[in-house]
């Protein structure tokens, strides 16, 4: 079998050329004792797997109407207990905060270097293209204490090169997809900041593709002076927020995340196989995903972003400062917590009446119903009433009027002052 496997996967190489290689015979090892530890956890602790081509789909709500939330924890008496020191609740939907525990507090956050770079290179490359490894790549992760054994001169598809950023937070896939896309590393750092900026990202800067602190001066005492104003790599968790949930609108980032191990082949069919550091994650009830990125500050905290799910009620929570020998507690609490919590309902359903409504050069009103269910949170059996709604008219609406035609928005505040805007269409005909 070992003989066939060789002889299909790497024609161009004999059994003596890959044995009398110490690199090659590393990445063989590695491959198959992969394969073993996979084999054993699915076997033994029940953990799904998923093909390449049965990815399991993203929640999907039948919300289509936004909203706009605070960045502040609600003050409501939900606590969490975890060994992070600073954690971020919030659905994916609408952004809502859930929970937030110093998510404000700018910080170095490698996760945010790595996401970003992940994200850029999904939209700017096909996961299947093809990307040469440079000296400075192999050297990277030769430093690793997970390294992935590539070298100088190697392919390795977008997707490999993604999940080994998501799975084993690798430095040195991040650079090499920075080398591809923008020729060298400060170049495409110069792109990660652009596009900090298109997201509204205010309290972030990048210096980096691995997340490496860069200080410019320390100073006297950091207890009560800002992080960023010493420091030129920095980001909060409230910023890491919103660039991971805009992630997740990628359809192959969310599938990337959602796996906890990839299966990709190089060119001459060799296989690259890898599976994320936080595999036992996957027997937490409800969750979706998760990665754990190193905090450079210490060996013993980690990073973690996670995805979790009950029907439509999708949430993402952040952790900074992690035990590891936490993180696993660190998750299931913080699921559980979440969804004992918080559930979601329905606001007003698709085809309820609202009221009629008066539109400047229609004549009379019109009768005016919502287009879409509106789907909100809020403490279970605590349900939020309406404090105030306003209707906006469509612009240039003219006769004649058909039922369905839309009318306009509808703007929600409840009583915990949380915005929702929605459409509201005719629910009958005027022709004239």
């Amino acid at each position: 079998c070992y003989n066939h496997f060789i002889q299909r996967n790497v024609s161009e190489c004999t059994m003596a050329k890959l044995f009398s290689d110490d690199r090659l015979r590393q990445r063989i090892l590695a491959f198959f004792a992969a394969l073993l530890s996979f084999s054993i956890l699915t076997a033994y602790a029940g953990i799904p797997v998923y093909a390449t081509d049965s990815v399991p789909e993203p929640s999907e709500s039948s919300d289509s109407s936004k909203d706009t939330d605070g960045s502040e924890s609600p003050d409501n008496g939900f606590e969490i207990t975890s060994s992070a020191e600073n954690i971020l609740v919030l659905s994916t939907s609408r952004g809502k905060t859930l929970y937030d525990r110093n998510a404000g507090i700018t910080a170095n956050i490698p996760a945010a270097s790595k996401i970003m770079t992940a994200v850029i290179a999904l939209e700017a490359l096909t996961t299947d293209t093809l990307v040469t490894i440079s000296k400075d790549a192999e050297e990277l992760d030769d430093k690793s204490d997970k390294p992935l054994f590539i070298i100088k001169g190697e392919k390795c598809s977008v997707q490999y090169l993604v999940a080994a950023i998501i799975y084993c937070d690798s430095d040195a896939a991040a650079l090499s997809l920075a080398e591809y896309i923008s020729n060298d590393e400060a170049s495409f750092v110069k792109r990660m900041n652009e596009t900090a900026k298109s997201l509204n990202m205010k309290d972030t800067l990048f210096a980096n593709t691995s997340g490496e602190p860069v200080i410019t001066a320390l100073p006297s005492t950091s207890a009560s002076i800002k992080y960023s104003s010493y420091a030129k790599q920095y980001s909060t968790l409230n910023d890491l927020a919103l660039l991971f949930r805009y992630a997740l609108n990628q359809n192959s980032f969310r599938e990337i995340f959602s796996r906890y191990r990839s299966l990709t082949f190089q060119s001459d069919g060799t296989p690259q196989s890898i599976t994320n550091t936080l595999v036992s994650a996957w027997g937490i009830a409800n969750l979706d995903g998760a990665a754990r990125f190193s905090d450079t500050d210490s060996s013993s905290v980690s990073s973690v972003v996670s995805l979790a799910s009950v029907d439509d009620f999708e949430i993402v929570i952040l952790f900074q400062d992690s035990q590891n020998d936490s993180i696993y507690q660190d998750l299931s609490g913080g699921i559980e917590s979440t969804f004992h919590y918080y559930e979601v309902s329905n606001l007003v359903n698709a085809g309820d009446p609202y009221r009629t409504v008066s539109i400047d050069g229609i004549p009379g009103p019109i009768d005016a119903e919502f287009k879409n269910t509106v789907r909100y949170i809020h403490p279970i059996g605590t349900e939020y009433g309406l404090t105030e709604t306003v209707f906006t008219p469509t612009q240039a609406l003219a006769l004649p009027i058909s039922t369905g035609d839309l009318l306009g928005q509808v703007s929600f505040t409840l009583e915990d002052g949380t915005q929702i805007v929605t459409e509201v269409v005719s629910s009958e005909s005027i022709l004239s």
